[in-house]
């Protein structure tokens, strides 16, 4: 009879040793959840993408998660008095009581609230906020008043959900073509004429954008839709002779080009158009801009926007995006952030014709 109950003894200790086992999994699992929110961007080395990395920063220290090592060990148990307790076992015998003791090691990492989606481009950007496959995004404001005309002549509206988080300042459209002396070479706008000129994927806000410019200045180039990452091979192995690219000045990979690539492009002006100053801004990208620039570079600037989807969107979840905007708008001016930081304010662009988060607007 004693071996019969030593069996059933050693069994529950079995099960006991492997419920606590779970339990510790599960609490291990618990102090790891991933982040509350995720920001699409845009490509990696763009603007959209540094001002995205910049925001998750900024989060990090007073939202982020630190990651513990999770380790559960038994110790004695001690009484009053401090003396071992023990207990009789079914066997009668008398055994030490343990219990379990947790002990947690930062590891240094560090779970981010917010977490970076890179993307195709602004209108990628547009059908994955439509979709739940982001939380916030970044967004030209022409591809959002270009889908809010789509939406007259559609039954499901795709632009009605979006609202303004934040004015993010312009981003510059630049137009890159190589630098020759040769007479067949683009030296200004109107030399796009019967050229070979890429416009971005049709993903990308810059397609929407090269297109309306087209039309608007009656150009007559060839639209070649090939993503901004393709467009320098293509550029110099004579695929296409111009690209068009829309970002807030300095994009990083415009800037840092080697000079072996920098000494062979340059930008192009876009002259004034009164149908685009009603649509765009007036900018100029300079040197100091892009070192392998001679001169000042005469263009328009679309407006950029954070954005988000209030389309089955939480109370938790607005309370996540109000608190990401707190942050921004302590934290934005940091001379670490990018350059674009310094064009955003807390405050309505009249020329944006859109209905504004309310969350946002108690920070404004």
């Amino acid at each position: 009879m004693k071996s019969k109950f030593t069996i059933i003894s050693g069994f529950m200790m079995i099960f006991l040793l492997l419920g606590t086992i779970v339990m510790a999994q599960d609490t291990e699992n618990e102090e790891i959840k991933g982040p509350k929110l995720r920001i699409i961007s845009g490509f990696e080395g763009g603007s959209n993408y540094q001002m995205a990395m910049d925001i998750q920063r900024m989060t990090r220290k007073s939202l982020g998660e630190a990651i513990y090592d999770v380790n559960t060990e038994y110790v004695p148990k001690t009484g009053p008095n401090g003396d071992t307790l023990r207990e009789e076992n079914l066997d009668g015998e008398m055994e030490i009581v343990t219990e379990e003791k947790i002990t947690k090691t930062p590891t240094g990492d560090t779970i981010d609230f917010i977490k970076v989606l890179e993307s195709e481009g602004s209108y990628y950007n547009f059908l994955k906020i439509n979709k739940s496959g982001a939380d916030i995004a970044f967004l030209q404001y022409d591809v959002l008043l270009y889908e809010s005309m789509q939406d007259l002549k559609r039954r499901f509206k795709k632009a009605e959900t979006i609202r303004v988080l934040l004015p993010m300042g312009t981003e510059q459209i630049h137009i890159v073509v190589l630098k020759s002396n040769d007479k067949k070479s683009i030296k200004k706008f109107s030399d796009l004429k019967k050229k070979r000129v890429a416009i971005g994927s049709s993903l990308m806000g810059t397609n929407i954008t090269a297109k309306y410019i087209k039309e608007v200045t009656g150009s007559k180039w060839e639209d070649v839709e090939i993503p901004f990452d393709k467009s320098f091979k293509a550029l110099f192995n004579g695929s296409i002779d111009a690209f068009f690219y829309v970002g807030a000045k300095p994009v990083k990979d415009l800037a840092n080009l080697s000079v072996a690539m920098r000494d062979k492009i340059t930008l192009i002006s876009i002259p004034q158009n009164e149908k685009l100053d009603k649509a765009y801004e007036k900018a100029t990208i300079t040197p100091e801009d892009y070192k392998w620039l001679d001169g000042n570079i005469d263009t328009y600037a679309v407006r950029s926007l954070l954005v988000t989807s209030i389309a089955g969107q939480t109370p938790e979840k607005e309370a996540h995006i109000k608190q990401v905007l707190e942050i921004i708008k302590a934290n934005k001016d940091n001379p670490s952030n990018h350059s674009n930081w310094k064009l955003v304010k807390f405050a309505k662009d009249d020329k944006i014709d859109w209905e504004y988060y309310p969350a946002a607007l108690q920070l404004y």
